[in-house]
């Protein structure tokens, strides 16, 4: 299981008999742990409580003084994020037991096996990662600061959910596991990981690959490189990205459409941390963190064989999934009135203010394309000559599909409801309405599903019932 070398790591053993202290430290300093601390006296703990400087205790439960059950309750209540180990004999499983039930991440029972000692360790370490994980994330949720704004300045929002993801990326920023960015197109997801490599503070460079249309043998060049010779035309070695990354992150959208060698590939780098330039049998240390997005359905592909299922567990051990514009009300006036002022000041025109009119056509839109739809819409229509082009463009748009209303046009629209006699039944108007959304939004399943209010799958379900309307 891999850990998180950034983080801390310091383990902290207590037992009152010095061989078996012994044991534990050269044990685990042969397998890799150096930050090792040992006591023999409990009350050497309780001293430093609160703000237990370790992620790890390897408690002995039966000392002088002060019992190994009292110490545990005294670091689950003060210290929550510190993993405790209880030490036992083999007799003691019972008492072992309850400890567990006060908190204790697991036991070891006497005379400690060395696999078993490292393999828990290790556990606890990973565990450790993720409640300090949740407990700042829920900080951060309920007082809604964050360390460093400055981060996420690119993001245009003014939107709570939004908000909530930057929250959740100051509190996974420092880890070095995959991250994977969900969200329709045009939604943010470059931004995000751009805000997510700063906060990370990461030494590297911030490098970004679209995998779209890649080739396996392109798609291997690209990311790994080559050495001068390794196919007819590698007349000199080259850096794949990874290695121009260094300690940065590698940013790889669509990744929803890797073919399956190229998927291979990329697990293969991600659970070995290394990888092989093409035409050499010289390994190299990747020490880039991947960030992954896709605009699909992962486990939709996943289950149709289309994407391996360990790549998408390996890279989603992070997600953040961007909510659309369309379930971003407040951000579409927000982001429309910072747009209008960015089209004028790059057309170096004056800038007169929104009308309402405009406003609420805007508001009513459905944004298929997103944010980068709502960019686009504003500044061609500004560059043709400014606010009456903006409204004028609308009818153009309702043309294509575009579906909004005013206020008056609302509430005039609900008397235009047909019920005719006798009523349909329940079947006979779901058939009605599947078959209006399917014709309104030009054989669109996305877009008549939410039409619909309903999900894609459940639409897709009723299409093959009502065969009539595929």
């Amino acid at each position: 299981m891999y850990i998180n070398t950034n983080s801390n790591q310091t383990i902290y053993i207590l037992d009152d008999e010095k061989s078996l202290l012994d044991s534990l430290f050269i044990t685990l300093r042969s397998h890799g742990f150096e930050d090792i601390h040992v006591f023999n006296h409990g009350q050497d703990i309780l001293n430093l409580l609160p703000g237990l400087q370790c992620r790890i205790l390897l408690l002995d439960l039966f000392m002088p003084e002060v019992s190994g059950e009292e110490i545990l309750e005294q670091i689950s209540r003060q210290c929550p994020e510190v993993q405790v180990i209880v030490i036992t004999g083999v007799n003691e499983t019972d008492t072992a037991v309850r400890c567990m039930k006060k908190g204790a991440f697991d036991y070891l029972t006497k005379p400690v096996d060395s696999h078993r000692l490292t393999t828990t360790v290790r556990r606890a370490l990973h565990h450790s990662v993720i409640v300090r994980q949740n407990l700042l994330l829920k900080n951060k949720l309920l007082t809604g600061d964050l360390e460093n704004p400055d981060h996420f300045a690119d993001i245009i929002t003014s939107d709570s959910k939004m908000k909530s993801l930057f929250s959740y990326i100051e509190v996974i920023a420092p880890a070095s596991d995959p991250v994977l960015i969900t969200g329709e197109t045009g939604t943010g997801k470059d931004l995000m990981a751009r805000a997510l490599h700063k906060a990370s503070n990461r030494t590297g460079s911030f490098i970004s690959l679209n995998a779209a249309g890649l080739d396996d043998n392109v798609f291997a060049d690209t990311l790994f490189g080559h050495i001068r010779g390794a196919f007819t035309d590698a007349k000199e070695s080259r850096k794949g990205l990874v290695e121009q990354a260094g300690g940065g992150t590698l940013f790889l959208d669509e990744i929803g459409d890797l073919p399956p060698p190229s998927q291979v590939k990329l697990l293969n780098l991600i659970q070995d941390k290394s990888y092989y330039p093409l035409g050499s049998d010289n390994p190299k240390k990747a020490m880039a963190r991947i960030v992954a997005a896709t605009n699909k359905e992962l486990e939709d592909s996943v289950k149709k064989g289309d994407f391996r299922d360990d790549l998408f567990y390996r890279i989603n051990t992070y997600h953040i999934h961007l909510p659309p514009l369309r379930n971003r009300k407040s951000d579409i006036l927000f982001l429309a009135k910072f747009f209008h002022q960015a089209a004028c000041q790059d057309l170096k025109i004056s800038m007169d203010p929104l009308s309402p009119t405009l406003l609420e056509l805007l508001k009513a839109y459905d944004y298929p394309g997103n944010i980068r739809e709502l960019r686009s819409m504003i500044f061609g229509a500004m560059a043709r000559g400014g606010l009456e082009s903006l409204e004028n463009s609308l009818s153009h748009l309702r043309k294509k599909n575009f579906k909004c209303s005013t206020p008056a046009q609302e509430s005039s629209s609900n008397s235009d409801w047909d019920y005719p006699d006798p009523l349909p039944s329940i079947e006979q108007a779901t058939i009605k309405l599947v078959k209006q959304a399917m014709i309104r939004s030009e054989g669109n399943q996305s877009q008549a599903a939410r039409m619909l209010g309903i999900s894609r799958q459940a639409l897709n379900q009723r299409l093959k019932k009502y065969n009539d309307y595929k």
